[in-house]
């Protein structure tokens, strides 16, 4: 999912006001029970129950929530499933009771995690809002590991599919469902109010996870927020390797200085595209279709001597990273062949025939993992990827091994790996079903948005997600009707300069959204309508500032250089939609 830039975290259990609730013994009493409270088949283990009591715990320097301490109840326990051997582990924070304000929040996790621990920001924030908050571990311990990569095999090289399954869309439905009737218990929450709201957040794979809930489990939700979901889980995870392979499918490699200059002269060309100069590019359509990377043939290039580090996963809060190399000073002019290279890149890739297999990151973003420096040889290659490749070799293949071998891969192979994992999964990973009746029927609402500079996951898969949500269920309105239906309750938001559910160091003037579970909470409770979010500035010279950012398909543009307008115009909207035209079936 995302990582919690400088978060600190304190808390030490205590006895307290809380201790009337906060018992084992008091907890088993209000555990649900009834077949209309939890999932059919599920036994908990009344054995398993613990309750700890938090006073002043803090939260700081979060980059999706404001500073905060909390008052809480920490409880867990455990549940199984009938006739399957599985245990799994759930945790709810409660709120002091004078705090409590009828609302439940389900959490998600972070790369190949199902969660953020016990010290998840997301967890804390739920409770400042008065939320009863939970995770799930998915079960996972119990088949020898904590993240889904450990478990995904079982010992006689066979696929776990119940861990499948669980991560897929199961586990953090089972403990929503189980959690809602916990905290109705808890609070005794029949007796004093008709409504307990219920609550989803979470970005990259808990991005996944919080549109996995839409579309599998939406009885069960009244909002939820998703923030760069790594939803389309075939071909995101093959495209973490896609730029290396492009690279040595071009047969040039370029050497990082390279790609690094075309970022900074990226920025700078394009900064003023949007009407304001301040080192944040929040038109990366504008960009796209005015800034000629052509021109930049010939310029020159200079970088001292350090090091890079391939970027393993990709995303989320447990980055798992390859290997870091040294790389020597560089200095140099940029050739066609370097341009060639890049502008293959920015167009996304392509298989033999030019259809295109999966979308591009926008031009600011940054390429992904590209070229390092092989000493031995002198030369630049690509990486070799460690868990970008354990895609192919364990989710696909079943080998219990994370080194892929790229010699000789070509785009075709990775579009034969996508088309694979699509079959595969697509009942459980593939988080792409647009058919959201059910969600939008029973009332739900959804805010999604996505960071303009993301390099991890590319924004406009996001908007293909809206698109094909829009098309699905309004398909005799135009685009411009279709979205106003949309809006009403679907709204998606893309972040100028964000980078990939974090802030970008590269654009330390950009804001980053913090305040998305207010707007969504004002949203259900009061109808007040996202027309804008809130992102905050948390780095740079205007650090504090908070910036408004458009619902698309509007963008954002400055009159006067200080004036902000949301416009909207086909050319515009056009540059961000892309069609995959490398698939017989529909890929939504």
């Amino acid at each position: 999912m995302y990582s919690v830039v400088a978060a600190a975290f304190f808390g030490v259990a205590t006895a307290s006001s809380l201790s009337s609730v906060c018992t084992t013994d008091y907890v088993t009493s209000v555990l649900p029970t009834s077949s209309d409270d939890i999932p059919s088949g599920i036994t908990i283990d009344t054995s398993s129950v613990t309750a700890s009591i938090y006073r002043n715990y803090s939260v700081s320097d979060a980059t999706f929530w404001e500073d905060m301490t909390i008052n809480f109840c920490e409880v867990s326990f455990a549940y199984n499933h009938q006739n399957a051997d599985d245990r799994i582990v759930v945790q709810y924070w409660m709120p002091d009771p004078d705090s409590f304000a009828n609302r439940f929040l389900a959490t998600g996790g972070a790369a190949y995690t199902i969660n953020n621990g016990s010290g998840g920001a997301d967890m804390a924030g739920g409770v400042a809002f008065g939320a009863a908050t939970g995770y799930t571990d998915g079960g996972f311990p119990h088949w020898g590991g904590t993240d889904f990569d450990d478990v995904v095999i079982l010992g006689n090289g066979t696929a776990n599919w119940p861990a499948i399954y669980n991560w897929g869309y199961r586990a953090i439905a089972e403990m929503t469902q189980i959690g809602k009737a916990l905290t109705n218990n808890f609070f005794d929450v029949g007796t004093n109010t008709t409504k307990l709201y219920s609550y989803f957040i979470g970005c990259s794979e808990g991005g996944r996870e919080a549109i996995s809930q839409a579309q599998r489990a939406p009885e069960l939700y009244d909002g939820i927020v998703a923030g760069a979901p790594a939803m389309r889980y075939a071909q995101q995870q093959v495209n973490h390797i896609a730029a290396p392979v492009q690279i040595q499918t071009m047969g040039h490699y370029p050497p990082s200085c390279v790609f690094e200059t075309v970022i900074n002269a990226t920025i700078n060309a394009c900064d003023g595209m949007d009407g304001k100069v301040d080192g944040v590019v929040a038109r990366s359509d504008l960009c796209f279709q005015n800034f000629d990377i052509s021109t930049m043939l010939g310029k020159s290039y200079s970088c001292a001597e350090g090091s890079t580090t391939s970027l393993g996963l990709g995303y989320g809060k447990k980055r798992k990273r390859q290997s870091s190399s040294v790389t020597p000073a560089q200095n140099g002019t940029i050739s066609a062949k370097d341009i060639a290279v890049i502008q293959d890149l920015l167009t996304g890739l392509k298989d033999s025939d030019g259809n295109l297999v999966y979308f591009p990151f926008q031009p600011t973003a940054g390429f992904g993992d590209t070229t390092v420096w092989d000493s031995t040889t002198e030369s630049w290659t690509i990486t070799s990827p460690n868990s970008n490749g354990e895609w192919v070799t364990k989710f696909l293949h079943w080998q219990n091994v994370t080194e892929l071998d790229m010699t000789g891969v070509t785009n075709d192979d990775l579009k034969a790996w996508i088309v694979e994992g699509m079959t595969l999964y697509m009942d459980s990973l593939q988080t792409t079903l647009p058919d959201l009746t059910p969600f939008h029927s029973k009332g739900g609402r959804l805010l999604h948005f996505h960071g303009e500079a993301d390099s991890s996951v590319p924004p406009t898969g996001s908007i293909h997600y809206h698109e094909s949500v829009r098309k699905v269920l309004y398909p005799e309105l135009s685009f411009s009707e279709g979205n106003e239906q949309l809006n009403d309750w679907y709204r998606f938001y893309l972040v100028p300069g964000a980078a990939h559910c974090a802030i970008n160091a590269e654009q330390p003037n950009a804001g980053f959204p913090r305040d998305n579970f207010a707007h969504m909470i004002q949203w259900v409770e009061e109808d007040v309508v996202p027309t804008t979010i809130n992102a905050t500035v948390q780095s740079g010279a205007n650090e504090g500032e908070v910036q408004k950012i458009c619902t698309w398909p509007s963008r954002p543009y400055w009159k006067d250089n200080n004036t902000m307008i949301c416009e909207e115009n086909a050319s515009s909207v056009s540059a961000m939609l892309w069609n995959l035209t490398a698939y017989v079936m529909p890929v939504y």
